[in-house]
């Protein structure tokens, strides 16, 4: 089996003609967007075992209980965040210019894998 990471609006065609898009990630959720002709079958694992079907071999047992985990919740993006994001941001500015660059550069490491970048555009837009 072919394990890929990819980002949000990356994409992968498969055969020639399938076009698979990532189209958003948030909270340990996935979008994804397929365009494939109506004549190729897509079935949502979750309807193929609902209506009998079997779970592919080549996959993973699934838990036996689903684990909810309070970081796996959707990440809440609102106005009061992005104030406090953009406000570390000038801090870490005047930290670089008063001479404290690694500081600086070490907060904006943290800062973004706290809030990748590639989130706040999407999680801004979806407010």
């Amino acid at each position: 089996m072919l394990k890929l990471s990819m980002l949000p609006e990356d994409y992968m065609i498969i055969n020639g003609d399938i076009v698979v898009q990532v189209a958003r990630v948030a909270g340990g959720r996935a979008d994804v967007a397929i365009h494939a002709r109506r004549e190729v079958p897509i079935v949502r694992g979750e309807v193929l075992e609902r209506q009998g079907g079997q779970r592919p071999a080549c996959l993973a047992a699934p838990a036996k209980k689903k684990a909810r985990y309070r970081r796996d919740q959707v990440f809440r993006w609102n106005d009061d965040r992005e104030r406090a994001v953009k406000a570390m941001r000038r801090v870490m500015d005047r930290l670089e210019q008063n001479g404290s660059a690694d500081e600086a550069r070490m907060l904006r490491l943290l800062l973004d894998r706290i809030v990748p970048a590639v989130w706040e555009d999407d999680l801004a837009e979806g407010q």
